[in-house]
């Protein structure tokens, strides 16, 4: 699965994160491209706002894994947003972290390496169950073997996989928990 972090490890990462932002922010600023500096200042509190949310919703498997992943040396880049009445999904946690890791596993082993590849993530919560959005782009290798795998995944009691789209340039999943 994934590595164990350590608190000295977590901070010196985060301030790397915040480093890398900040130092965006001030070459635009340098440059005087000021729109391009108020963009990625709204992108970072649009991305901490989620980030915020996921963490209140308890799943700390799930966020930790999220919040993280682009810590270490991934072919593919990863956000998450959280949308609706936020509320205590723990119970979800682990079912949805071992999905999440299974999914990005299987993604590694079917993208192309060299294109820019995206996967977005927004959990959706109603009063109906939870919603999972999984939105892939950048180039698969292998959709069969990639689909395939996914198929092999065993859903938990109540949560349903439904392939909405896949090509060789973009997927759509979304996994339903009631």
């Amino acid at each position: 699965m994934e590595k164990e972090w350590d608190v000295v490890e977590v901070l010196r990462y985060a301030r790397h994160d915040w480093l890398n932002k900040l130092q965006l922010i001030k070459g635009n600023l340098a440059l005087n491209r000021l729109d391009r500096a108020n963009e990625i200042i709204e992108e970072i509190v649009n991305e901490s706002k989620h980030e915020s949310k996921l963490t209140n919703i308890n799943m700390r498997l799930f966020a930790g894994f999220v919040m993280t992943y682009h810590w270490n040396n991934h072919a593919v880049r990863l956000d998450v947003e959280v949308l609706g009445e936020l509320k205590d999904l723990s119970q979800y946690d682990e079912f949805v972290y071992n999905w999440c890791c299974y999914l990005t596993e299987a993604l590694e082993k079917y993208v192309d390496y060299h294109a820019e590849n995206y996967l977005s993530i927004s959990v959706c919560i109603e009063e109906q169950g939870i919603r999972f959005f999984f939105d892939f782009s950048g180039i698969l290798t292998d959709i069969q073997k990639l689909q395939n795998k996914l198929q092999c995944y065993e859903c938990a009691q109540g949560a349903a996989l439904v392939e909405q789209h896949m090509s060789e340039d973009e997927f759509s999943l979304m996994l339903t928990i009631s």
